[in-house]
C-alpha cells in the first residue's frame, strides 16, 4: 500500500488539507475548506481591533475537507487507511478559553453570544494597552525577557489576550480553566484529550507568543505573572512545565476521528506549529535562507545557531529555541498588514470597482519614483521592528492628478519598503542573510509586486514552487512522526530535499529601479522614524518636495 501524511493547515479563512506520499514527498492533493462564520470567518464588532472566529468552525471545517480530501484520494486508488501521520499547524497568537474536558467556552449555552468567549485570532489588537503593560513590567523586573521578544511584547500574542479579557470580561476568565493556543487544541482534539493536564504543548507558539523559554525554566514565575495580574495565577498553574518541537508526537489519533475519517486509529499526530513556520519548512529553510510567508500579513523567518548564534536580537517579533528547526533558534519578524491592504484598497475603497489584475498592469508601466508617491504599511500597525499597533497607514505626495493604479503601485512599495526595514536591521545584528525565499499567494500571483520586492531591496527574488507551502511544511511534521513511529531515523533536511524546490524563475533586481528606490528608501525612512520613534526630529520639512524632484526627474527622462 502507498503510504501518505497530511497536512492540516487551519488559516485565518479555511483549513487546508494537504496529501502527500510518505516515501517520494510527491504532493498528491489538496483541499481547501472556508469557515462559515462571520465575515470570511472572522467574528468582529464595532471595536476595529477585534477579531474572533468560531471553534466549531474549526471541527466542522476540517471533518469536510477530511472527507473531500478521502473522496478526491479515493479516485487516485488511494484510501485513508494508507494515512500514516499527520500534521497541524495553525494562526497565532490564536488562543481560545475551554473548560478542563477541552469543550470551548463558546461552545456552552451561556456563552455563545459573547465574543469573548471565543477564539482571539492572531489579528486581535484589542489588548494593547496590556501589552503595553507587559512590556513595562518586563522592563522594571524580568529585563531578561525583552530579549527574546525583540524589545516589545505585543498586543497580538497570549498573556496579552487572556489579561485583557481578565480586565474586560472576568466571567469569561473565571469560566476558562485554561487557554489552548489553536496548533495546540487542534492536535489535542485529534487525539482524543478529555483533560488539560494531558495537553502536549508545541514551543513553537510557546516561545514566540507565551514567553517561554528554557534559559529561565519554562513560562515565566509566578512573581512576573503577579505582578501583571494575580488572576493570571490560575493561568500559569494550568500550564505545562515543558513544551515541545516538531521533532516529538503530541499523541495518536483517537478512534473517533479515525471513525469520522476512515483513517487508523494509533497514527502519530505531530507536535502543532505555527502557520508561518510550517512555511519556513515547506520552503526549505535553511541556515542563511530567510523565508518571507507572504499573504494577509508577511512572516519573515530565519535560523540562527543554536550554539553560537545570537538569541537577543531586537525589533523582531520573537526569537525561540527550536521552534522551526530542531537545533535552531528560530528568528520571526513580519508585517501585520500585506495583502490586506491591497484588499481593503480593492473591496474598501474602490468598492471592487477594480482588479488586482486591472491595476497592477497599469502600475507596473510606471516607473520607479514616477507617482510621487511615498506611503507607510502601518494600516495594522507595526508588527516589526516597532511592535506598535497603534500605528496607521500613510500615502503621501497625492495631487489632484493622482491615479487608483499610482496608489496601487505606491501600497505595495511601502510593504517593500517596510520589508527592507526589517531585513536590513536583523543583518546589522549579525543575522546571516544571504538567500531570500518568498512564498504565499502573492509571491506565485502578483509579478509586479514580487519585481518592486526585488529592486526596493536590490536582492533577487526567489519563489517557492508549490504555492502550498504552510500546508505542505504541516504534512513534513506529519511525515517525520510516521517515520519515528516506525523507529526509521530521518532529518527534516532530508524530507525538505524531497518536497521543497525552487522555480526556476528569480526576480532579478533592476539597477535603475533599485537606485531610485535607494534615493525613496531614505526618504521612507525619516517617515518611519519620524512617526514611529518617539523624539525621532528628522527634517520632515524636505519630504514632499524631494519627492516632487524624484517624480520630475523620472518624467524629464520619459
Amino acid at each position: 500500500m502507498t503510504k501518505i501524511v497530511l497536512g492540516l493547515d487551519f488559516g485565518s479563512s479555511s483549513v487546508r488539507v494537504l496529501s502527500m506520499k510518505l516515501e517520494s514527498g510527491e504532493l498528491l492533493s489538496s483541499i481547501e475548506q472556508p469557515y462559515t462564520s462571520g465575515n470570511n470567518g472572522v467574528l468582529s464588532s464595532d471595536n476595529i481591533h477585534l477579531a474572533r472566529q468560531s471553534p466549531s468552525d474549526y471541527m466542522n471545517s476540517m471533518e469536510i475537507a477530511l472527507q473531500k480530501a478521502k473522496d478526491k484520494n479515493m479516485k487516485a486508488g488511494i484510501e485513508m487507511s494508507a494515512v500514516a501521520g499527520i500534521g497541524v499547524d495553525a494562526t497565532g497568537s490564536t488562543p481560545l478559553p475551554v473548560k478542563h474536558d477541552l469543550t470551548p467556552l463558546s461552545d456552552i449555552a451561556a456563552f455563545k453570544n459573547n465574543l469573548n468567549a471565543y477564539s482571539w485570532m492572531w489579528k486581535d489588537h484589542c489588548s494593547y494597552k496590556e501589552a503595553d503593560k507587559i512590556t513595562e513590567v518586563i522592563s522594571r523586573i524580568r529585563p531578561v525577557f525583552l530579549d527574546k521578544i525583540g524589545g516589545a511584547y505585543s498586543s497580538e500574542w497570549f498573556w496579552a489576550k487572556i489579561l485583557h479579557c481578565r480586565n474586560i470580561d472576568k466571567k469569561v476568565f473565571d469560566a476558562a480553566d485554561t487557554w489552548l493556543e489553536l496548533s495546540d487544541y487542534i492536535p489535542a482534539v485529534l487525539t482524543g484529550k478529555k483533560d488539560i493536564s494531558e495537553v502536549k504543548r508545541n514551543v513553537c507558539a510557546a516561545g514566540h507568543k507565551g514567553l517561554y523559554s528554557n534559559e529561565w525554566g519554562g513560562f515565566p514565575d509566578r512573581e512576573f505573572i503577579k505582578e501583571l495580574h494575580p488572576d493570571l495565577l490560575k493561568v500559569l498553574k494550568s500550564l505545562p512545565e515543558e513544551t515541545f518541537s516538531i521533532e516529538y508526537s503530541s499523541g495518536e489519533l483517537s478512534a473517533e476521528w479515525a471513525g469520522k475519517t476512515g483513517m487508523q486509529a494509533g497514527i502519530p499526530v505531530a507536535m502543532g506549529i505555527l502557520d508561518a513556520h510550517a512555511g519556513a519548512v515547506g520552503s526549505g529553510i535553511k541556515e542563511g535562507r530567510l523565508v518571507k510567508i507572504i499573504g494577509t500579513s508577511s512572516c519573515d523567518l530565519v535560523l540562527g545557531d543554536l550554539e553560537s548564534g545570537n538569541s537577543g536580537i531586537q525589533g523582531v517579533a520573537g526569537v525561540a529555541a527550536d521552534s522551526v528547526l530542531p537545533g535552531y533558534y528560530g528568528i520571526e519578524a513580519g508585517q501585520s498588514a500585506v495583502g490586506d491592504i491591497l484588499n481593503w484598497y480593492i473591496s474598501g475603497l474602490l468598492r471592487n470597482t477594480r482588479t488586482h489584475a486591472e491595476l497592477s498592469r497599469e502600475a507596473a508601466k510606471l516607473k520607479a519614483g514616477e507617482s510621487g508617491l511615498l506611503g507607510l504599511d502601518w494600516n495594522n500597525g507595526n508588527r516589526s521592528i516597532l511592535s506598535d499597533p497603534l500605528l496607521s497607514g500613510l500615502i503621501m505626495g497625492q495631487s489632484l492628478q493622482t491615479r487608483d493604479y499610482e496608489i496601487y503601485r505606491a501600497l505595495i512599495e511601502s510593504i517593500a519598503f517596510g520589508a527592507r526595514r526589517i531585513i536590513e536591521d536583523m543583518e546589522r545584528q549579525g543575522v546571516l542573510i544571504n538567500e531570500l525565499v518568498n512564498c504565499g499567494g502573492i509571491s506565485q500571483k502578483n509579478e509586479l509586486f514580487m519585481q518592486i520586492y526585488a529592486d526596493v531591496m536590490n536582492k533577487p527574488m526567489k519563489i517557492a514552487a508549490t504555492d502550498e507551502t504552510v500546508a505542505l511544511g504541516a504534512a513534513l511534521t506529519g511525515a517525520y512522526a510516521a517515520y519515528r513511529a516506525i523507529g526509521k531515523d530521518i532529518t527534516y533536511r532530508e524530507l525538505q530535499d524531497k518536497s521543497c524546490k525552487i522555480q526556476d524563475r528569480i526576480y532579478q533586481p533592476d539597477t535603475g529601479s533599485a537606485g531610485v528606490y535607494d534615493k525613496l528608501y531614505q526618504l521612507y525612512l525619516k517617515l518611519h522614524d519620524s512617526f514611529g520613534i518617539e523624539g525621532t526630529n528628522t527634517g520632515l520639512y524636505s519630504v514632499m518636495k524631494e519627492l516632487i524632484e524624484i517624480k520630475n526627474s523620472i518624467n524629464d527622462l520619459n
